[in-house]
Order: C-alpha cells, then sequence, then structure tokens
C-alpha cells in the first residue's frame, strides 16, 4: 500500500479535514478492523469510490488538489485526522 492524500469527514457532520492513508489505516487498525476489510477501504479509495467505514466518510484527494505535499507543507496538524 501506497500512502495516498484523502479527505476525511466525520459522520454527521459537514467538516471535512485533509489526511494520509497511513494515518487512517493505523486509526481502522485500532478499531480492530481486520486487515481485509483494511485492504478493501484501500482498494475501493484507489478505484476513486467514496467509501463509510467506522463513523468516518473519507475519499481521495485527486492529484489536482495538491494532495498530501500541500497537507505536509501546512504544518498545521490541528486539523489532520490521526487518532
Amino acid at each position: 500500500m501506497q500512502n495516498i492524500a484523502l479527505k476525511a469527514a466525520l459522520e454527521g457532520t459537514q467538516h471535512e479535514v485533509k489526511t494520509d492513508w497511513f494515518a487512517i489505516k493505523a486509526m481502522l487498525e485500532t478499531r480492530e478492523m481486520s486487515g481485509l476489510d483494511v485492504q478493501n477501504v484501500y482498494n475501493d479509495l484507489c478505484a476513486g469510490l467514496i467509501v463509510t467505514t467506522r463513523g468516518l466518510t473519507l475519499s481521495k484527494i485527486s492529484d489536482d488538489d495538491n494532495g498530501i505535499d500541500a497537507i505536509k507543507d501546512a504544518g498545521d496538524t490541528d486539523d489532520l485526522l490521526i487518532k
């Protein structure tokens, strides 16, 4: 699995944050999601699907949106969804 830039929103809210796959993967694993299910979420995101799981709605940020570079350059981790 490669790291990909993602938009994440908590279910029931309009607030979205930029994050990355490795942060989401770690969070899903702490919520006891199986390795196969995590792989399926990753595959769906790479295919361009919007995925809702474990209270989160996730979508891949296209390359046109500056992706992970924008997250790393921002330096402001207050908005990143990392647990």
